[in-house]
Order: structure tokens, then sequence, then C-alpha cells
């Protein structure tokens, strides 16, 4: 009850409370890998250990298996939700707008996709690839009769 009550006075002014942090919420790293194979992620990033068809020529971002240990999650939802806030130089990942070339997925997945699509990021273990290996992934992914980055009902994402 006590830190009920330093809370309520702490946002009475509706201020933020002082030392209040950004949690990045747990999510389900099965249903992640899934939200990798709905937007088709695989079509420009290697991920060492999982089944998916190989980055095609010229659309190839970093490989994913090893970034984990990297990046604390609010990296990867941010690289995800804003892909042109850090673009790194020099690996050819920024397009000739000056933005990243990777496009934005926010008008086709929901907060609850993009958690769990962090939580399959972030329980990538190296060249072993997805956690529980085997348990975790899937048979090997194709491009579903389409190339490039489609959404369910054949929509381009926004870039």
């Amino acid at each position: 009850m006590v830190a009920w009550a330093q809370q309520a006075s702490e946002h009475s002014g509706h201020g933020t409370p002082q030392g209040w942090r950004f949690s990045w919420p747990a999510g389900n790293p099965i249903a992640g890998r899934e939200v990798f194979i709905k937007l088709e992620c695989n079509t420009c990033h290697e991920v060492k250990g999982e089944q998916f068809p190989a980055p095609e020529p010229g659309k190839v971002g970093p490989e994913l298996s090893s970034m984990a240990s990297l990046h604390p999650a609010e990296y990867f939802a941010e690289a995800i939700t804003n892909p042109s806030v850090v673009v790194e130089e020099g690996k050819g990942y920024r397009a000739p707008d000056g933005q990243s070339k990777m496009p934005s997925y926010n008008e086709l997945v929901t907060v609850q996709e993009v958690i769990d699509l962090v939580a399959y990021l972030k329980a990538l273990k190296g060249e072993e690839g997805a956690p529980g290996h085997g348990a975790v992934s899937g048979p090997p992914v194709g491009h579903e009769g389409h190339g490039g980055h489609m959404a369910p009902g054949g929509q381009e994402p926004q870039h």
C-alpha cells in the first residue's frame, strides 16, 4: 500500500515518476519466429541455424543469429519500428535518400507481434540458431508464392 501511495503522489501532477524507465515486455519467441516468417525478414536477414532460404542478392541486412548478446530488447524494438534511427554505415544498409533500406512494417503488425519478434531475436544463440532449435524451428520457409516483402492480402509495406 505504501508503494501505491508514493506512486499516486508522484502522479498527482501527471508527471513521470522519478526514476521511471520503460521496460520492454517479455514475449513469446515461438510466436516471434512466426512473425519473422510472416514479414519475410529472411528475404534480407540470414539467421544461422535456421532453415530459411538465403537472403535475396542485393537485399542483405545484418545476419541476426549472434545479435542477441549485443543489444538490449529495446534496441531491437526500435530497429523494427523505426529502422532509420540507427543505420550501420559502410554496409550498404542505407538507401539513396539516407533512410534505412529496411521498410516499415508498422501498419502490418500488432504491438504483440513486435514484442514476440523481439523475444525471438533475443532468444537466438549464435550459430545454434533459434531457441530450442527443432522445437521452435518449423519447416523450411519459402516466399509463399511471391517475391520481396508482402503482407497478407498482397499489401506492400510502407517505405
